[in-house]
């Protein structure tokens, strides 16, 4: 069998020392491993090197438990300054620190076929008489089917991938509005079951609809490419779709659906409401789409940006900046690259693209609101960049209206940045930017003679990727001009790979001003039907091309996969039957072994004892079966008796708290008591204040004896009073006025006195009688608790002698059972 094609992928990121030296980093495979090596780094102390991804070919069918990486750190020393990237052996190399990691305990994940790898934070250690770490980086290991990047190939491996021509509007279509759609690249595809990688062939149809949730006809849809076998395609076209002739207003969808070429399965769709875009503020933005079948919802990374015209003045109100090329000297150890057009002074450090999430936004319009800005993002550039645009023979082209020359528009640089945390794989991060150009870009439209200006790009302190494009210069070829002044509309139509509608050509457009106007509209509805169809021609047969070309790559590819299937499929019979055999000799060998050496007597006594070891445990069985029996029953019995001793709890618990509810009664007794006894203080009072009463009634009586006496002098006085009036004193009859008048006072205290003097309680009798119901059920209720006390008591010697019956019965149970498994045992 031929050897084992799978390659271990290597890739470094954020690797950090202590000073600012020039590095570089080595990593091999195990002692006899082909040593690889990074490019030397700038004088920083957080180095970025080009090249930081190694394809390590693994010699083993599957990755050995004893492999291991051995990464090296070497600092360079006495190395010119300034002279370019093509020095790097120059200098001395001296070994800093290294690091070793274990590839055994990360078997299981490097070989998951779908998972993503392993990712590690390490240490570079010098090993001295201490170990002192010298400097940290991350490494992210994943095992690859075969090597993935090319070794003899001229061109890049992504010229004809993601390097697409950008479309041409057609001069002579005028247009109210028009849609400048970029389909930039899409993460984690589903994965189907219909082939055997399971990898989808991912393409995305776009137009324009009328209706929400009705797609448009087939001969209306635009198609990217097909990325074969990729869950993270790239695809970087633009399209432009412009209004239909009968609708002038900003009325309908964009329909966009992404598809998987296997099985024409359409993971989502999505309708974009035009009426909700503003017009030349494009929205960026990363759709994750609803898709829950696996845990990774596919997400879609692409621009929108609406352009309105007048119909019939919009070649003069919209102008294009046209960006003729990006020169660098040298050439930095980038590879991809955007360029960022931004209005009103605009600041970026990233590139923006906003999160818009079909399952969690409110509404898809209030989305795309919230989306919308002031940043124009390019097509994904090489370095150097290729002329992408072949009308105006430039990499870039920015549309925009004559009133926004005065905006504050400035460009950006943006490249790939590992320390920028993203999802996609596209440039994420700000290297360089311009000053603002306003003042260039009116003089470059006003002037008569069409000139190109060169606006230099600064490098940002603030990027981690400035190292790569720090000894590198570059600048910014800018041109400025109206859309009429297309200097290359003839050279449309002879690009044939290019996916804008084909113009007319001049004589056509000679004949159409000859025809009437009746005829007119006529001609123009029969050309653009024959551009369109010229167009779906194209189209068509360039599609039949790939397939014919991926088809015969497919044939190839099958053709190999069945030879290697046969030659597995053999090599598996034959090593099923070697299996078989062996395991039958080895089944053979272990019988005849022991039966080989014995004889005919021995092998007889041999079956002797084996039928009486048998018959006797056999017999032992029956009885630990029936030992078992008598266990379980004992077992229910003891059940039962703990039922019933559950009960019997429960009874004496009952009782207690009755025995409680007594007690508290009985602690009530004393209080009764002092309750008897105030009451007899108070009985002896009263009985003293009847006394007291008794004997101021008598007194009363004397009093009333008196007053008898009073009032018989009274009248004796009244009689010697009518005799002075007829003849006796009159000093003598004040006097006995007076006598009168104190008398009558005396008796009236008396009789206030007499008054206050009388008993208000009832009588000694129903006192008396109160005492002695008290005094009855005081010596009820004495009773009553002393046949209580009696009747727990007897109780509780009850229940004492039925618990320890109970666990006398119980300990004999456990005896039993405890023989029993001795003796299984």
């Amino acid at each position: 069998m031929d050897q084992q094609r799978s390659s271990l992928c290597v890739s470094l990121h954020n690797v950090e020392f202590a000073k600012d030296y020039h590095y570089f980093i080595t990593v091999q495979l195990n002692v006899d491993g082909e040593k690889k090596r990074t490019d030397v780094s700038a004088q920083v102390a957080a180095p970025v090197f080009a090249a930081s991804t190694f394809i390590i070919p693994l010699s083993n069918f599957k990755l050995d438990i004893n492999d291991y990486l051995h990464f090296e750190a070497y600092v360079v020393t006495d190395r010119e300054q300034g002279r370019g990237p093509d020095l790097d052996n120059q200098g001395q190399a001296r070994l800093l620190g290294e690091c070793i990691l274990k590839l055994g305990d990360f078997t299981g994940p490097l070989t998951d076929i779908s998972g993503t790898g392993v990712r590690q934070h390490l240490k570079f250690v010098r090993r001295n008489d201490k170990q002192v770490t010298v400097g940290r980086f991350i490494v992210n290991l994943k095992l690859v089917g075969e090597q993935i990047i090319p070794i003899n190939d001229e061109k890049p491996l992504e010229s004809d991938e993601i390097f697409q021509p950008l479309p041409a509007s057609d001069p002579f279509m005028s247009f109210t509005w028009r849609l400048r759609v970029d389909i930039r690249a899409c993460m984690d595809m589903p994965l189907h079951r219909d082939s055997q990688s399971g990898l989808p062939r991912g393409f995305v149809k776009l137009g324009w609809s009328q209706y929400d949730n009705q797609p448009p006809s087939e001969h209306h849809m635009h198609l990217t490419k097909i990325r074969d076998q990729n869950r993270h395609p790239i695809w970087n076209q633009q399209f432009l779709i412009p209004n239909p002739q009968t609708v002038t207003t900003l009325d309908g969808y964009l329909y966009l659906s992404l598809i998987d070429d296997v099985g024409q399965r359409e993971i989502e769709s999505v309708y974009f409401p035009i009426s909700q875009m503003r017009p030349f503020q494009p929205m960026n933005f990363e759709l994750q789409f609803k898709f829950a079948e696996y845990e990774a919802r596919p997400r879609l990374y692409m621009s929108i940006t609406l352009e309105m015209a007048d119909k019939q003045k919009f070649l003069d109100e919209l102008i294009d900046i046209i960006v003729k090329m990006v020169h660098y000297d040298p050439l930095p150890y980038a590879s991809r690259t955007n360029l960022i057009m931004t209005l009103n002074q605009t600041k970026i450090k990233e590139v923006p693209y906003s999160v818009i999430d079909l399952k969690g936004a409110p509404t898809l319009a209030q989305a795309l609101s919230n989306a919308q800005s002031d940043v124009f993002i390019s097509s994904i550039m090489k370095i150097p960049p290729h002329k992408a645009d072949k009308v105006y023979n430039a990499v870039a082209v920015f549309t925009l209206p004559k009133s926004q020359l005065e905006s504050g528009i400035a460009f950006y640089l943006a490249t790939r940045d590992d320390t920028i945390k993203s999802m996609h794989s596209m440039p994420n991060g700000i290297v360089g930017y311009s000053e603002i150009i306003d003042d260039w870009l009116r003089k470059l439209y006003y002037s008569k003679e069409k000139k190109q200006a060169f606006f230099p790009i600064t490098w940002s302190d603030e990027s981690k990727q400035k190292p790569l494009f720090m000894n590198s210069r570059c600048q910014v070829e800018l041109t400025c001009m109206e859309a009429a002044d297309n200097p290359a509309i003839s050279r449309v139509s002879s690009s044939k790979k290019s996916t804008r509608l084909v113009p007319r050509t001049p004589d056509m457009k000679a004949l159409a001003e000859n025809v009437s106007g009746a005829d007119r509209s006529k001609w123009d509805i029969l050309s653009k039907e024959l551009s369109q169809k010229q167009e779906m021609i194209h189209r068509l047969m360039k599609e039949v091309d790939d397939k014919t070309e991926s088809l015969k790559i497919t044939g190839t590819e099958i053709v190999d996969l069945r030879r290697q299937v046969k030659l597995l499929q053999s090599e598996n019979s034959i090593l099923r039957k070697r299996l078989a055999h062996e395991e039958s000799l080895e089944i053979q060998s272990i019988i005849t072994k022991e039966i080989a050496v014995m004889s005919m007597e021995e092998l007889r006594q041999k079956i002797i004892k084996v039928a009486q070891a048998y018959r006797n445990e056999r017999v032992r069985n029956e009885e630990f079966e029936k030992a078992l029996k008598t266990a379980q029953k004992d077992i229910a019995s003891a059940r039962q008796l703990e039922v019933e001793l559950e009960s019997l709890q429960r009874v004496h618990q009952e009782n207690a708290k009755k025995m409680l509810v007594m007690q508290q009664e009985i602690q009530k007794v004393g209080v009764y008591k002092e309750a008897v006894k105030k009451q007899e203080t108070v009985i002896s009072k009263l009985e003293k204040l009847m006394e007291t009463s008794l004997k101021d009634a008598q007194k009363a009586r004397q009093a009333q004896l008196e007053v008898e006496q009073l009032k018989s002098e009274n009248l004796n006085l009244q009689k010697q009073l009518k005799g002075i009036v007829y003849g006796e004193d009159i000093g003598e009859l004040e006097r006995y006025k007076q006598e009168c008048q104190r008398l009558e006072r005396i008796v009236a205290n008396m009789k206030e006195e007499l008054r206050n003097k009388r008993p208000v309680s009832n009588s000694g009798a129903d006192w008396e009688q109160d005492k002695m119901e008290l005094e009855v059920k005081l010596h009820k209720a004495n009773a009553r608790i002393e046949a209580l006390q009696d009747e727990m008591t007897y109780n509780a010697k009850n229940y004492a002698k039925e618990i320890a019956q109970l666990k006398l019965i119980i300990a004999e149970k456990q005896a039993l059972l405890d023989s029993l498994t001795m003796g299984g045992q």
